[in-house]
């Protein structure tokens, strides 16, 4: 007999108390001369001893209802053998968005169900769920039930499909348990992305076999939209449209706003991608817009969503503005250009609003409490524009985000630069036109830029960049490797100066590249640290308000809202491309050789495994139920008698 809290046990020093009582009750006899008496004779003293015997018995119940509750307390159980017969299961749970394809959840849900009614009391089941990432719906426990609810009540989401993961884990988890049979139930629809990756060379630990279901059923019908972008004249939505199933087929596409139908058109796609236009005139009240076919047989990736074009911005935020400053007169001179002209203003102390241009020449915003706010607007997309000065300051946050800048030795005859990417949107303005104007700048102090996510514009003279942009992963940087002052260069006298500035702001306000088609996975940085999120449109639609800070991973496709204070933002998110693509992985036999061979290392495995804890042991048994119960039993049975030992 093993106890889980044997402190408990201390409490059988109670029995000391009924004991204690019981000699303490007992007199003296005294002698009292009663003439009557004699007469009853041995009948009396008979009856005296069988109360006595009473009396007896009535202590040892005490005692013995004293022990068995301080027993149960202690929480007993065995440590034996039989649970090397137990079985272990886990279910690995495939619940990405391919597994919405007609029919295939409720089969393999149905299939896993059955895996576990093949359980016995006393065995254990877990469920892993797969993607994102391996997390535990259900850890491993012998309460078969709750396994059964939870997979019950799991549905399919929009996640990408991750395999590694999960079987890395429940491999690992299955190996540590004791147990003669160690299962893992795949329930999944093996789908080929999700095989990408896995090491086919690596198996399961030895005694781990792997339950594979029937290959689900190829779909009739599959197309996608996989992605959605503006026509030229943003007078209408360009949809590109894959056709997976069959080589040919005729679907209806409906764009609508609000409810609203704006446009609709029946489409004859063939096999591959099918980009389609959908001309309209898109309401300027419109938050945003809903792209969707007529369902097939994965309906979840049937419908997208895009926010309204970004137009370019007329703004330009600056660090500072004060007394000549050359910039600002090259943004006023575009005044003459009409709706094309430029407004430059000072920047705010707090929420930069994210449809202007930010140009920081200096390093009085790259300290606290100003760099919060640099980040914030940075991370969620903002359009920066950055001249060094050198500052210590301004290089750790280059640093912070992997780009260097090394100042370069001072030369009498300074440089010019060189390897113009005259190809690059920001230098439109001398598109047909000569770029030796930009060749004949002359610097006299400045920095080599370098770092993985810059793309050069144009080099210094030994072929380090000296002007480079980053235009990735929902950033908009344009870095200049030098000062906007006399100092530093002469640009700012030179014509070409006016045109190049006016170009790159134009280039950075468009936000092209800018991600306005987020994915169901994608974490999206928000431009205030504190805001609430909503949906707009899409299933997720009735959801409460959540409240985030600095950033949020959506988790299923649609239209959605941000608002912080007077900031208000609209984001599309999409599901995933590689999701829409249901083909299966093509080589089945590898699947069922993920389960090792080796089962000669099956009690090998066995053996090095861990014992069954205390807590799994005790828990398993739950003798404390039956000792509890033995211990009220003794208390009725010493009532009954303690009533007929009252005197």
């Amino acid at each position: 007999m093993n106890w889980l809290f044997p402190g408990f046990l201390a409490g059988a020093g109670l029995m000391a108390v009924p004991v204690a009582l019981h000699f303490l009750r007992r007199r003296q006899n005294v002698v009292v001369r009663f003439p009557t008496l004699r007469f009853l004779g041995e009948t009396a003293v008979h009856d005296t001893r069988r109360h006595q015997l009473f009396r007896w018995l009535t202590l040892l119940l005490r005692c013995l209802a004293i022990a068995l509750i301080a027993g149960a307390f202690a929480r007993p159980f065995w440590m034996s053998g039989a649970v090397s017969h137990r079985q272990v299961m886990v279910v690995a749970m495939d619940n990405s968005m391919s597994m919405q394809a007609s029919g295939r959840w409720e089969k393999l849900q149905s299939w896993a169900l059955k895996q576990l009614d093949a359980l016995n009391p006393g065995d254990q089941a877990g469920l892993l769920m797969m993607n994102p990432a391996p997390v535990w719906l259900v850890p491993l426990t012998d309460d078969l039930e709750r396994v059964r609810s939870a997979l019950k009540n799991a549905r399919p989401g929009f996640e990408k499909t991750r395999y590694a993961g999960a079987l890395r884990v429940a491999g690992e988890k299955l190996a540590l348990q004791p147990g003669a049979t160690k299962t893992l139930v795949w329930l999944a629809d093996e789908q080929r992305v999700g095989w990408r990756g896995v090491d086919f060379a690596q198996t399961l630990p030895p005694g781990v076999r792997i339950r594979l279901a029937e290959p689900a059923p190829e779909p009739n019908r599959q197309a996608a939209i996989t992605a959605l972008k503006w026509s030229l004249n943003q007078l209408g939505l360009v949809a590109s449209v894959r056709l997976y199933t069959p080589w040919q087929d005729q679907r209806r596409i409906t764009v609508t706003s609000d409810g609203r139908i704006l446009a609709e058109q029946t489409v004859r796609l063939h096999e591959g991608e099918n980009n389609i236009i959908l001309p309209f005139s898109p309401p300027e009240t419109a938050e945003g817009f809903r792209v969707a076919m007529d369902a097939d047989d994965l309906p979840a990736d049937d419908a997208a969503w895009i926010t309204p074009a970004k137009p370019s911005s007329e703004t330009v935020l600056l660090d500072n503005i004060a007394g000549t400053d050359f910039l600002v007169h090259a943004l006023r001179a575009t005044k003459k250009l009409g709706a094309a002209a430029l407004t430059a203003e000072p920047l705010p102390g707090t929420n930069w609003p994210m449809d202007a241009v930010v140009i920081l020449r200096g390093h009085d915003f790259f300290t606290l409490p100003q760099m919060e706010q640099l980040d914030r607007y940075f991370d969620a997309g903002g359009a920066l524009w950055i001249c060094l000065d050198g500052d210590a300051r301004q290089l750790d946050w280059l640093k912070k985000h992997g780009l260097l800048a090394t100042a370069r030795k001072a030369a009498d005859d300074g440089w010019h630069l060189q390897n113009w990417h005259a190809a690059h949107p920001a230098l439109a303005a001398f598109v047909g036109q000569s770029l030796l104007p930009l060749s004949a700048v002359e610097f006299h102090q400045g920095y080599n830029l370098s770092g993985e996510p810059l793309a050069p514009l144009a080099d210094w003279p030994d072929g380090k960049m000296a002007l480079a942009e980053w235009n990735d992963g929902g950033h908009r940087l344009l870095l200049a490797g030098f000062a906007m002052n006399r100092s530093a260069t002469d640009w700012p006298t030179q014509p070409s100066f006016v045109p190049f500035v006016h170009q790159a702001v134009r280039w950075l306000g468009s936000f092209e590249g800018r991600p306005a088609d987020w994915r169901v996975g994608d974490t999206i940085p928000l431009s205030a640290p504190k805001g609430t999120w909503r949906v707009l449109d899409g299933p997720a639609m009735g959801r409460k308000r959540d409240l985030v800070a600095g950033s949020i991973r959506p988790d299923a496709p649609g239209l959605y809202e941000f608002v912080a204070g007077g900031t208000r933002q609209v984001f599309a998110v999409n599901t995933p491309i590689e999701e829409s693509d249901l083909a299966p992985w093509p080589k089945p036999d590898q699947l069922a050789a993920l389960e090792s061979k080796n089962l000669s290392g099956h009690e090998d495995n066995n053996a090095r495994a861990p014992l069954m804890s205390s807590e799994a042991a005790e828990n398993h048994q739950r003798l404390w139920w039956w000792v509890l119960a033995a211990g009220g039993l003794m208390i009725l049975a010493e009532l009954a008698l303690a009533n007929r030992t009252a005197t």
